[in-house]
């Protein structure tokens, strides 16, 4: 609807072009004056018909661009939040690991003191330890 009102505002300021025109010998001084206004009147409703004609054109590209990149930037997001929190697992288990080893090791009571001697825990422990975050957070 308002695109057929651009067009017939355009085609009706041709016609008034055409009519100023055809009068612009015969009128008179006061006459021609009214026209002159009349012409202003109607050159800025076409020119603003025009403008949105060919603004809307413009606008619909950038505001479709604008949704292309913003259901991109949710897609991101997405994968960033499944990601982190793939992350989040991963640490919280190789967090219940270490507890679970620091329990066993000698000086705990009721467990069996194993690298006795020594205040570090056996080394096979370190290396399951070391296996388990390796296996948790591969090399990128």
């Amino acid at each position: 609807m308002a695109v057929v009102a651009a067009v017939l505002l355009l085609l009706g300021f041709a016609a008034l072009v055409f009519f100023l025109v055809g009068k612009a010998e015969s009128a008179g001084e006061g006459t021609w004056s009214r026209f002159v206004y009349l012409f202003g009147a109607a050159e800025a409703l076409v020119f603003t018909a025009v403008g949105w004609l060919f603004g809307r054109e413009v606008h619909r590209q950038a505001a479709q661009n604008a949704e292309v990149r913003a259901d991109q930037a949710t897609t991101r997001a997405e994968s960033a939040i499944n990601v982190a929190a793939d992350q989040e697992a991963k640490g919280r288990a190789l967090k219940a690991a270490v507890e679970a080893r620091a329990r066993l090791l000698p000086g705990q009571s009721g467990v069996e003191e194993r690298g006795i001697g020594t205040d570090e825990p056996p080394a096979d422990d370190v290396r399951q330890l070391a296996e388990f975050a390796r296996t948790l957070f591969p090399n990128r």
